[in-house]
């Protein structure tokens, strides 16, 4: 029965053991790219104060208990509802809507960059924490490349590059600075280039209103923020895909895009824009919890029950003329730089990052699937050892008992 028992946990045991070593080896080979930092579950909003809604229209939604909101409409800038507008809040990476309409102009989208360590330096010292699409020294990215790791997966190093290109961040914030006067976007302060909570650093949901409608006026801005999902370069010339956060894009009708963001400080904050039957709707919402796609939806599906022509309760300002950008190429391959195959001999050859070895699949960093079963069956092998040495002195002991 000894014999029975323990031979019965050590094959449990070694199935268990062979289901983890495969388990990992699968897990390790199927490393995504960089992703944003996980957020809490609940962030805590602030106290809602009652929204304010065009005359003679249904109440707004209960289930929208963001702390602020604006919805307008985009063509004619009135505003058919809205709570707290002018609050000053932490706008997180909705603010790099501020950063793209400032930059987009100034830089070729068709240009390539060669990304070297200073690019990161600020970025890697300041914002410990801050989302990444992985931007690797070394490696070439055309300027639209930057910009969709920008639209799509929030990234503050592609923020960082795209800023050092265009003169510096400092440069970079004072742009956004002016942009935002032409705005007239009054309740924003500017501190850093990517919306990552600094002192000071405050916008509205009126504000963030104004932005998304300029930016949908803007070709280029409109062409990034409406992507789905893109090719970023990696290394040997290679890409990986990465998939825009907005999880209204593709699954609410007629949803045009913008930008999502979150800190923990800011909690969820979004900015988008959506078109039903000719009419398009722009809406900012601050201050909410992970419902926050529920929220903007339940926010839009009221505006578009809403006749056109109804008075308003506000007027979003006609800014300022601003430059615009040109559509990017999308069909274009990656970088000339970025096909020339590294090689042990080539000590300028970019080495991967972990998340971007996984783009090419069954490989690692650090060995290939060989050397993982190899490791695999050699704990195999020792517990095998182990196993009978075991039984052997239980085998012995139990003689020296009937002894």
């Amino acid at each position: 029965m000894i014999r029975r028992g323990f031979i019965g946990t050590a094959a449990t045991g070694l199935l268990c053991l062979v289901a983890v070593g495969v388990l990992g080896t699968a897990g390790t080979a199927a490393a995504a790219p960089p992703a944003t930092p996980t957020t809490p579950a609940t962030p805590t909003p602030s106290p809602v104060v009652p929204a304010v809604a065009a005359p003679g229209t249904p109440p707004i939604p209960v289930e929208v208990n963001a702390g602020a909101f604006v919805l307008a409409d985009q063509a004619t800038g009135v505003v058919l509802a809205e709570r707290a507008p002018h609050q000053k809040l932490r706008p997180a990476s909705t603010l790099k809507v501020l950063t793209a309409l400032a930059l987009l102009p100034k830089l070729d989208p068709a240009a390539v960059h060669v990304a070297v360590p200073e690019d990161l330096t600020d970025f890697a010292k300041n914002e410990p924490g801050g989302s990444a699409v992985g931007v690797k020294p070394g490696l070439s990215y055309r300027v639209s490349d930057l910009w969709n790791g920008v639209f799509l997966r929030s990234g503050n190093d592609a923020v960082a590059t795209l800023a050092r290109m265009a003169g510096g961040v400092p440069a970079t914030v004072d742009l956004m600075r002016q942009t935002a006067q032409r705005l007239h976007a009054d309740d924003t302060t500017v501190v850093n280039a990517d919306g990552y909570d600094a002192d000071g650093q405050l916008s509205s949901a009126y504000d963030l209103a104004l932005m998304g409608r300029a930016g949908l006026q803007d070709p280029g801005f409109r062409a990034y923020c409406s992507l789905q999902r893109a090719q970023f370069p990696s290394v040997n010339g290679t890409t990986y895909e990465i998939d825009n956060e907005n999880r209204l894009l593709g699954k609410y009708q007629g949803m045009i895009g913008v930008k999502n963001g979150y800190t923990s400080l800011a909690h969820h904050t979004f900015v988008g824009a959506a078109t039903r039957n000719g009419r398009t709707l722009v809406v900012s919402v601050f201050d909410a919890g992970t419902d926050i796609y529920q929220q903007t939806a339940k926010l839009l599906d009221w505006g578009f029950a809403v006749a056109p022509g109804t008075t308003g309760v506000d007027q979003l300002t006609t800014p300022d003329p601003l430059p615009h950008s040109t559509v990017p190429n999308e069909q274009l391959p990656p970088p000339d730089a970025a096909h020339r195959k590294a090689s042990p001999d080539d000590p300028n050859a970019p080495s991967p990052l972990p998340s971007q070895a996984a783009a090419a699949p069954g490989k690692r960093e650090d060995g290939s699937l060989v050397g993982d079963v190899f490791r695999t069956l050699l704990y195999i092998v020792l517990f095998l050892v182990l196993a009978v040495v075991v039984l052997r002195a239980r085998v012995l002991l139990l003689r020296r008992r009937k002894g």
